[in-house]
């Protein structure tokens, strides 16, 4: 029987068939006259070389849906610009590559006057996305802004237009729409949402009780995904973590300026491939990805008012080694039973990742300020209280086109 059930604080739209892709499609261009959309790919100089990214080209150019495209890039060399034009000259939309970094940047351009209020971010995919949408907001042209990965080895055009699809529809219109996927191919993937964040939140849902905030992460099925679609009004609203905070970031924040009923989960289908992470160390990889995810989620939580500690930290590192040994049993199972690999990397891996929330736990508490000061500060709070330093954005902003 097909999954419809709607257990969670938000709507979940499955996929129940094989509806027409060209019909959806249809209505989503339809329906994008009035609601003109944007994608944002947030990407690096790197990408550059990978297959991944010519094949999103090649679908993406397809979308008739799509007002503007904007390539949102850091990781700048001499030679980076040019292959960039390169690529991206493929696209038939509108599109601009805006770089984060290099002697023509919005960042290096704007390094005199910090960001109010937050440290100058680290460039990366946050401050990426934040920037691209700070265009976007600044030209009030669009209405929907759509993310999308570019490191997604089995992209289809089709995923896009059912996401954008949940924003642009008459009747259904939601202010934030997540992507989720099964992340399986010939094994299980998805490490740090199955060993990692899953149960982070049941652990702490253990000690601290049901909370609204920890409900509403917990309705979502795949929670990190990258790709997601949000109105223009809403994204200007929303504070942006710099980091690999930034998806767990946009939940919480999401989750206090719309209500539930305005958000929903699409269905992006089975057989979901990007680019796997190295297990890592201090410096990248899973370690530090989940370590930012951590600083990130309990920073939040301390703005809902749940008192933080480092008895409550201590309870939180063991009860979180109860639930890493119960997820990975059940992705023990879950393999055997569907005829997969044994994911023998996994406990490897729920090893980094309770190394990783024990450091979180230091860092936490020895700079407290340091959650805060990667998050990148609202489009809409910098209009009203830093007017001079949004001139100076937009200024910059024709120089770093690529």
């Amino acid at each position: 029987m097909s999954d419809f059930a709607q257990t969670g604080l938000i709507c979940t739209l499955q996929r129940l068939n094989d509806t027409s892709a060209e019909r959806i499609e249809a209505e989503v261009v339809e329906h994008a006259a009035a609601h003109p959309i944007t994608l944002i790919l947030p990407c690096h100089g790197n990408d550059l070389r990978q297959p991944a990214l010519k094949g999103i080209i090649d679908e993406i150019a397809g979308a008739r849906f799509l007002r503007e495209v904007i390539i949102s890039m850091n990781g700048w060399r001499e030679e980076t610009g040019a292959a960039a034009r390169e690529v991206f000259a493929r696209l038939p939309q509108s599109h601009r590559i805006l770089w984060s970094d290099g002697p023509r940047a919005v960042a290096m351009e704007c390094a005199a006057a910090p960001l109010p209020g937050a440290m100058t971010a680290p460039m990366g995919k946050g401050y990426n996305v934040w920037a691209a949408c700070g265009v976007v907001i600044a030209e009030a042209r669009s209405q929907v802004i759509a993310t999308q990965d570019c490191d997604v080895v089995s992209f289809r055009r089709e995923n896009l237009a059912r996401l954008c699809f949940a924003a642009v529809h008459p009747e259904l219109r939601y202010d934030f729409a997540k992507m989720y996927y099964s992340r399986v191919t010939d094994r299980l993937y998805g490490r740090v949402s199955r060993l990692f964040l899953t149960p982070l939140l049941q652990a702490i849902v253990r000690i601290a009780g049901h909370q609204p905030l920890l409900d509403f992460l917990q309705s979502f099925r795949y929670p990190l995904a990258g790709e997601c679609v949000i109105t223009r009004a809403l994204a200007a609203e929303l504070p942006v973590s710099a980091g690999w905070g930034l998806e767990i970031g946009l939940l919480c924040e999401a989750f206090r300026r719309t209500e539930p009923r305005r958000i929903a989960q699409v269905d992006g289908g089975r057989h979901y491939d990007h680019r796997h992470q190295p297990l890592g160390d201090e410096c990248g990889g899973l370690f530090r990805m989940s370590r930012e995810i951590a600083v990130t989620l309990l920073a939040q939580l301390g703005d809902e008012g749940l008192p933080l500690s480092p008895s409550f930290l201590e309870a939180l590192r063991a009860s979180f080694e109860r639930e890493s040994r119960e997820a990975l049993r059940r992705s023990r199972h879950l393999a055997l039973i569907n005829g997969l690999p044994i994911p023998q990397e996994d406990e490897e891996a729920a090893a980094v990742f309770s190394r990783a929330l024990s450091e979180t736990g230091r860092e936490f508490f020895e700079t407290p300020s340091g959650a805060a000061a990667r998050a990148l500060p609202a489009w809409s709070e910098l209009q009203k209280t830093s007017p001079d330093w949004i001139a100076r954005f937009l200024e910059a902003v024709p120089r770093a086109i690529g």
